[in-house]
């Protein structure tokens, strides 16, 4: 659900950029420089430390909640002033994302005993190929369906699915 939602939204996220704010490729391009550095420095630096203090379950939530934010608050971004906004957005996107993959990961590798680990870590691949396929011709048929915020809005509503399995324990018996 997790992969469904956020690749299916960033999959519209451009044509939502040109389409409602008027951006071509610089602040398109400049959004996605910061997913990338802030991506970076959470997943290459600050994840380790972060599992130490807080652990997996505990940061899946937190990143969960800020994609959720993230998602939120790019369709509530002002017309005339959306990049800072949008900017904002984006690295919440980023943080959040780059704090539930391999919190997730962890989480499902603890389930299992030695002997399940490595199949179940395949299905987990195999379910994120398949959230990255299913997701983002589904949230296109919103976005032109349903209008320009909907894509946000369910993908907000799918993560909030997450949260709460995440939450009650489905993907961590141990808490």
């Amino acid at each position: 659900l997790f992969f469904l939602a956020f690749n299916g939204f960033t999959a519209v996220l451009v044509l939502f950029f040109k389409q409602v704010f008027g951006w071509g490729p610089g602040p398109a391009t400049t959004a996605f420089l910061i997913v990338g550095v802030v991506a970076t420095v959470v997943q290459g630096g600050l994840i380790g430390p972060l599992v130490t203090r807080f652990g997996e379950q505990r940061l899946t939530l937190f990143g969960l909640g800020l994609v959720v934010v993230g998602c939120l608050l790019i369709p509530g971004a002002p017309i005339t002033n959306a990049k800072p906004v949008v900017f904002s957005a984006v690295a919440l996107l980023a943080m959040g994302t780059g704090l539930v993959t391999p919190c997730l990961r962890s989480l499902v590798s603890r389930r299992l005993d030695g002997d399940g680990q490595g199949a179940a870590l395949g299905s987990l691949q195999g379910l994120q190929s398949l959230g990255s396929f299913l997701g983002p011709p589904m949230m296109g048929l919103a976005y032109e369906q349903l209008g320009f915020s909907s894509p946000f809005l369910l993908a907000a509503a799918l993560l909030l699915g997450v949260c709460f399995l995440t939450a009650n324990g489905t993907l961590n018996q141990a808490s």
